[in-house]
């Protein structure tokens, strides 16, 4: 692994982190994180770009390793490096849609982390985009 590609994981992880000790610090709601407006963003929050694909194709049924079932509405990401239940805002095609971590491994070369099908179509996203994100809050 190249070391420009372990610098920013390792930055990626140490946002993951924070944003986790934030999450646990600020009251939630019990409402899934997907049906949630995203909040509106203050000129210092930082937009991120990432190549993306979908991920689910032949997998409803199954349990990720975050422990989601997979099923036709299940809205989310999978992230090789950020935690589960990380909340994220994904944009793409004017829609910004809150969601959250809910897969972790490895994506296809090229690609920083990848949609579910739900989420991809909802975000209007086909086969591989590149997409805006940022930590939700």
């Amino acid at each position: 692994m190249s070391p420009v590609l372990l610098q920013r994981q390792a930055a990626l992880a140490a946002a993951a982190l924070l944003a986790a000790v934030g999450v646990v610090a600020l009251d939630r709601s019990d409402a899934p994180a997907d049906t949630q407006p995203a909040p509106s963003v203050s000129p210092q929050v930082r937009w991120e770009e990432a190549v993306v694909g979908v991920f689910g194709a032949g997998r409803l049924g199954e349990t990720t390793s975050c422990g989601v079932e997979l099923a036709a509405e299940t809205r989310g990401i999978a992230h090789p490096v950020l935690p589960c239940g990380a909340d994220l805002v994904v944009s793409f095609g004017g829609r910004d849609l809150r969601t959250e971590v809910i897969d972790r491994g490895q994506v296809d070369a090229g690609r920083q982390f990848d949609l579910s099908e739900a989420l991809a179509a909802a975000l209007g996203v086909q086969g591989t985009q590149t997409v805006r994100w940022r930590f939700a809050g």
